[in-house]
């Protein structure tokens, strides 16, 4: 058996590569940017799926498809089972993020018709492409800096 080397200096080696541990496991635990703009893609298709007119069900359900297997696809994208959803901090930004698509989507199922002119629907899948995009980084980034502390 190792005796430990409890002296300061051992200490503080061992604090440190605990930390870089943590640093490493919180940047594994967040999705890749490809997956991200996946996870956006989808978003602005749904909200887009609005002015398909008679292939309105069709986009609902394409994009419906596409974020379930992303969501259960995760854990092995990211080969942890660690849950942004779970830490405070993370969680605040998901929450913005939510409310940021129940609005789009309200706005889709009002505004956005089969008879809307094209620039508005187009407008619409941009904004949710990109906000959906920005807001997914910063809860990823939020994400990995909460299991790092946590560690």
């Amino acid at each position: 058996m190792e005796t430990e080397d409890l002296s300061p200096r051992g200490v503080r080696e061992q604090l440190n590569t605990l930390q870089a541990d943590a640093v490493v496991a919180g940047r594994r635990s967040a999705a890749p940017l490809w997956y991200l703009t996946a996870q956006a893609l989808c978003c602005a298709v749904f909200v887009l799926s609005f002015s398909f007119g008679r292939w309105e069900a069709m986009g609902f359900a394409s994009a419906g498809v596409a974020l379930c297997l992303l969501g259960m696809l995760r854990p092995v994208i990211t080969g942890t089972r660690a849950d942004p959803w779970a830490y405070r901090r993370s969680l605040k930004v998901g929450a913005v993020l939510a409310a940021f698509l129940l609005v789009m989507l309200g706005a889709g199922m009002f505004a956005l018709g089969p008879g809307s002119p094209p620039a508005v629907p187009a407008a619409a899948a941009l904004l949710t492409f990109g906000v959906t995009l920005a807001l997914g980084i910063r809860m990823e980034r939020a994400f990995s800096r909460s299991v790092t502390d946590a560690a």
